[in-house]
């Protein structure tokens, strides 16, 4: 099935233009946001037709918000035994194993969040 063509015909023409990195930046960041290309988002700038911005999806699925607190309680203790070791402390047996505990279950719970975003949403 082919492309419907714009009202506008083929575009068979190139533009060049100079812009600064901020405004390049500013206007992928935008296009993104409604998710169209670089190149649409401008030309539909240019012609002020309108530019629909994606929904965002705001989800409260608790298995979902609970897997994100299990990430955050887990960044929190990895915080901890970093600040413990950044401002001298000893780098003792306990500390190493607490730390791979830590690591363990943080990928754990990476994997959990990734299962149930997958069921939820039916994407990697």
């Amino acid at each position: 099935m082919s492309k419907p063509k714009s009202e506008f015909g083929q575009k068979d023409k190139i533009v060049c233009f100079r812009i600064s990195q901020e405004m390049y930046d500013m206007i992928s960041y935008e296009a993104g946001k409604c998710g169209i290309s670089f190149s649409d988002y401008c030309r539909r700038a240019l012609l002020n037709q309108p530019i629909k911005k994606l929904p965002i999806i705001i989800h409260d699925e608790r298995e979902i918000l609970q897997e994100l607190r299990n990430i955050n309680k887990l960044g929190n203790n990895l915080n901890q035994i970093a600040r413990h070791l950044n401002q001298g402390g000893e780098t003792t047996q306990p500390v190493l194993e607490e730390i791979k505990r830590e690591i363990t279950k943080l990928d754990l719970s990476i994997d959990d969040f990734n299962r149930a975003v997958e069921k939820e949403y039916g994407c990697n």
